[in-house]
């Protein structure tokens, strides 16, 4: 019956088999765990600690009464919360807008503190102050300068910086005099005694362009969901300089948008005075023409009928004092568009009284265009994506400026054919005033021309008090929620480096062994033989520390030869009954090195203590054994009998152990597989068969040469011998193909050079009773073991 091939494996993890690989390596994990965890510790002691620190800033709604001024200049709310939110964003980061804040703090210097490890940043501790002359020919940014205190009065300066260096080597500056070193112009005041005061100071300067960068790049703004609050935050290694920073921003923001609604007002406020200058020259001539003529006629009185005439005309020349400031305004929005400069603030149509809704959309969706560009210019980048932005913003501009151009001349069709018809209206009216005495005309006259100038100066000073009192009242669009507070301490983290730590320490460890696993292509324990082979397990035989490799030397007690023991129970087991004579093992290997000659000498020993009359046959003759330990030393053997150059009595030789014969290999032939395959070997195998009860073959590697085959196939027992951490688990595949083919039968794996440690089971009854058990294993033990009693 032909072998069953090797079954599939099981796909699920065998953890006992992993815990053991680990366990086998647990000085690894000693080792790197309290590393890794040292490191850390180190990681937290010396690293600088970087915190967040945030605020929140509420933009409030055009339409939010606190916010009234707004609905005075744009009468309604001219863009969106959401867009508001986007665009102030963008504006809080613009570096113009950093670059104000930075100039109204003191950043442009930085005092540092010398520690054992690290420097340590002084912000408003330091005991002194650097101010440097703008007018310097050199300013050495980003150089670290050492300022050590003498005393009171004096100090010293040094540096790495060559310009530095050389200026003030072996010198001791007075503070609060000027100094220059090299066209650097600088004062250095002492402002007062503290811990800082040893050989420990250092102080950089910054430029105002390097600041910008660094404090942009880590301002981060979110909005909160569902508010139209947004949350400011900044990423930094001196908290107190952090919320400095963020509360000057915020102030900054606040007093920009201020700014800009006061502009707006201005604009508007001084456009209403250049009208208000011309009427007021037309009114001021009109009423020295009334005045004289009322001067002159003091005794007019006016008829009914010319009174009801002057009302009517009155009242239509109020109507188009009215269309006339319109027609002004028409007049303002075409030079605008003509000029062509689309960012300046452009006067709401709500300032003029003009109503026309599709005039005041067009007009709001330019102003938001406008505050859009403005926040995409704020930012100076040199980024594609912002520049395509402004592309399209301006793009949009020009579109609605189109639409405002159109309106316009719409509008003003409309605004000149209103007044045509109120000038008709008059002019009917004028005429029938020709029927009444020329001085009461003439009164009509120049009263309807007063009245028309006066409406138009009533009006447009209603406008400007309107727009001052706005100008008054401006409040910002912003409002400070929280202050500046610390959020969340970035780095480090203690806890979580630890833990992180302790990760690497398990898994630098875990992945050296799951690497060397996989990368193992050779034999480690009985796990491996089972993966690659049906071929059932004879024994295990451990590591021998001893020096001798023959039983013969050593205790018979030893746990060598109690495993020895074990795999000759296990062969009588597998030949079967034991009146039968001459039964043949033969031993082989894939390569040299496996074991094979020292498991055949010695479970032949094992055979011959027992009793049992036993014949060693070293059957490789290109490389002849040396028996000497057993007391044979002739050197006549196989090779010699089968030339037919010696008998059969001068090639056996008896040794020291009783029932124990050796046949050794001779010497080596030209030709030792056509040897082994004559007639000569098999009549010689069916002599020694009836001579002795076990004829133990040590034949060569059969992963090399062929010669073993042969003798394989006569045998009662095949015994493959597969040496821990040697035996490749390539050859094993090989010899499970020849024995799943039934090429090999009646054989057997014998596992060779075993550290148990390595094993997924500990060992002892079975395969060799372990070492401990026996009194001579028991200085085997490593010192430890003896220590703990282990």
């Amino acid at each position: 019956m032909s072998p069953e091939p090797i079954p599939q494996q099981d796909n699920l993890i065998d953890i006992q088999l992993i815990l053991q690989k680990l366990k086998q390596y647990w000085y690894l994990f000693a080792i790197t765990i309290p590393l890794a965890l040292v490191a850390a510790f180190l990681f937290n002691r010396y690293t600088t600690p970087v915190y967040e620190v945030g605020t929140t800033v509420l933009i409030k709604d055009a339409s939010d009464i606190t916010n009234a001024p707004v609905a005075l200049l744009y009468g309604e709310e001219p863009f969106s919360n959401t867009k508001n939110l986007r665009n102030e964003s963008v504006l809080l980061k613009s570096n113009d807008l950093v670059r104000a804040t930075l100039q109204a703090l003191d950043f442009r210097v930085s005092y540092f503190a010398e520690g054992n490890i690290k420097f340590t940043e002084i912000y408003g501790e330091s005991p002194i102050r650097v101010l440097v002359d703008s007018s310097s020919s050199f300013i050495p940014y980003g150089v670290l300068i050492k300022c050590e205190i003498i005393d009171d009065n004096t100090f010293t300066l040094s540096a790495d910086n060559a310009s530095i260096a050389q200026e003030a080597t072996a010198q001791n500056f007075l503070f609060d005099r000027v100094i220059n070193l090299n066209g650097f112009k600088f004062v250095v005041q002492h402002l007062r005694k503290n811990q800082y005061t040893e050989e420990d100071l250092f102080f950089q300067l910054n430029s105002i362009e390097s600041l910008i960068g660094q404090y942009r790049g880590s301002l981060n703004i979110q909005p909160v969901q569902e508010t139209s609050i947004l949350e400011i935050s900044v990423v930094t290694d001196n908290i107190k300089k952090g919320m400095d920073f963020l509360n000057q921003h915020v102030q900054t923001y606040i007093l920009a948008g201020l700014n800009e609604k006061n502009t707006n007002a201005v604009n508007t406020i001084n456009f209403i005075d250049q009208q208000l200058g011309q009427i007021s020259d037309s009114l001021y001539l009109v009423e020295n023409r009334l005045e004289s003529f009322k001067k002159a006629n003091t005794g007019l009185t006016m008829s009914d009928e010319g009174s009801q005439t002057s009302q009517l005309i009155q009242d239509l020349e109020q109507e188009k004092a009215a269309l006339l400031v319109e027609a002004q305004y028409y007049d303002y929005l075409k030079n605008y568009i003509a000029d062509g400069n689309i960012t300046e603030s452009v006067v709401a149509p709500s300032s003029f009284g003009v109503a026309d809704p599709v005039l005041n959309q067009l007009i709001q969706q330019l102003i938001e265009v406008q505050l859009q560009l403005s926040s995409l210019q704020a930012e100076q980048t040199q980024n594609p994506l912002v520049n395509t932005q402004i592309r399209s913003a301006r793009a949009t501009a020009r579109e609605i400026l189109s639409g405002i151009s159109e309106n316009v001349r719409n509008l003003q069709r409309a605004n000149q054919i209103a007044i045509n018809d109120i000038n008709a209206r008059v002019g009917r009216m004028m005429a029938t005033l020709q029927q009444l005495p020329a001085a009461e005309r003439q009164f009509i006259n120049l009263q309807r021309m007063y009245n028309l100038s006066e409406g138009l100066y009533v009006f447009l000073m209603q406008k400007r008090a309107e727009a001052g009192i706005s100008t008054a009242a401006t409040t910002p669009d912003a409002k400070l929620v929280n202050t500046a507070a610390v959020k969340a301490a970035i780095s480090p983290k203690p806890n979580q480096n630890y833990l992180i730590a302790l990760f690497i320490g398990l898994a630098l460890p875990a992945g050296f062994i799951f690497l060397k696993e996989v990368l193992n292509n050779k034999i480690t324990s009985t796990e491996d033989i089972g993966k690659l082979s049906t071929i059932p397990l004879l024994g295990i035989i451990g590591h021998n520390k001893r020096e001798s490799s023959s039983l013969i030397d050593q205790s018979p007690k030893s746990a060598l030869a109690e495993a020895f023991r074990t795999v000759r129970s296990n062969l009588r087991f597998m030949i079967g009954g034991q009146e039968q004579k001459g039964k043949i093992i033969v031993v082989t290997s894939s390569v040299s090195g496996e074991g094979k000659t020292f498991s055949a000498k010695n479970l032949a020993y094992i055979f011959a203590i027992s009793g049992e009359r036993t014949l060693l046959i070293n059957a490789d003759m290109r490389k002849p054994n040396n028996n000497t330990d057993y007391g044979v030393h002739s050197n006549v053997g196989l090779s010699n009998y089968l030339a037919g150059y010696a008998s059969l009595e001068e090639v056996v030789h008896t040794t020291i152990q009783e029932q124990l014969y050796i046949f050794p290999s001779g010497d080596i032939p030209p030709n030792p597989s056509e040897l082994l395959l004559s007639k000569r070997m098999d009549d010689l195998v069916f002599t020694l068969k009836n001579q002795f009860d076990y004829i133990i073959i040590d034949t060569p590697p059969v992963g090399i040469l062929s010669d073993g085959l042969e003798l394989m196939q006569v045998a009662d027992a095949n015994i493959f011998m597969v040496r821990q951490d040697y035996t490749l688990k390539s050859f094993l595949s090989n010899i499970q193909q020849q024995y799943e083919s039934g090429k090999i039968d009646k054989m057997a794996i014998l596992f060779n050079d075993v550290n148990f440690s390595k094993l997924n089971y500990g060992y002892g009854y079975g395969y060799g009773y372990g070492y401990g058990y026996y009194a001579e294993d028991a200085q085997t033990k490593p010192w430890w073991k003896r220590i703990l009693k282990v």
